[in-house]
């Protein structure tokens, strides 16, 4: 039996588990962006009725722009996380490759076998990087929107409590 690239079989399959769990991490990040971003709004429009409901003067322009400023905000860091989540391509054995590995190379050496092994595996942690970078870009976009729509919900209340 020959060690012959099981060092390098190991490392590249440690690689495409960590690619997995990415990919896994970074789809949860997208979904809470999402999911924070909806409860944001929403109690956004809730605070804004309380406060118009509890106020005689009317709601001074600049708050109501900062508002709709938020909301917009808010709403495309939703739209960052959902594209975040969206399932995107990376490549994986085809199933003729898998048939020719079980057929006609079930009889190669075991290093040649290690060997064709690592380079699927590679091909798949190439494209998966490549799609985790889109994944991760989506979910700091995200991330910034909801910081950049916090000051003007924070904006906003300052100046409809300052009238109070």
């Amino acid at each position: 039996m020959s060690d012959q690239g099981q060092v390098y079989l190991a490392f590249v399959e440690g690689e495409l588990k960590a690619e997995r769990e990415r990919r896994t991490a970074l789809d949860g990040r997208g979904q809470t962006l999402v999911t924070a971003s909806g409860v944001l709004v929403t109690l956004l429009s809730g605070i804004t009725a309380m406060v118009q409901a509890g106020v005689k003067t009317p709601v001074p322009p600049l708050a109501v722009g900062l508002v709709l400023l938020a909301v917009a905000l808010f709403v495309l860091a939703a739209i960052a996380g959902i594209v975040a989540g969206w399932n995107a391509r990376y490549a994986v054995a085809a199933t003729a490759t898998l048939t020719r590995m079980l057929r006609e190379h079930w009889t190669d050496s075991e290093v040649d076998a290690r060997n064709n092994v690592a380079t699927v595996h590679a091909t798949t942690v190439r494209t998966l990087r490549e799609a985790n970078r889109f994944k991760a870009a989506c979910v700091s976009a995200g991330l910034i929107l909801q910081v950049l729509a916090l000051v003007p919900f924070a904006t906003a209340v300052v100046v409809i409590v300052g009238r109070m």
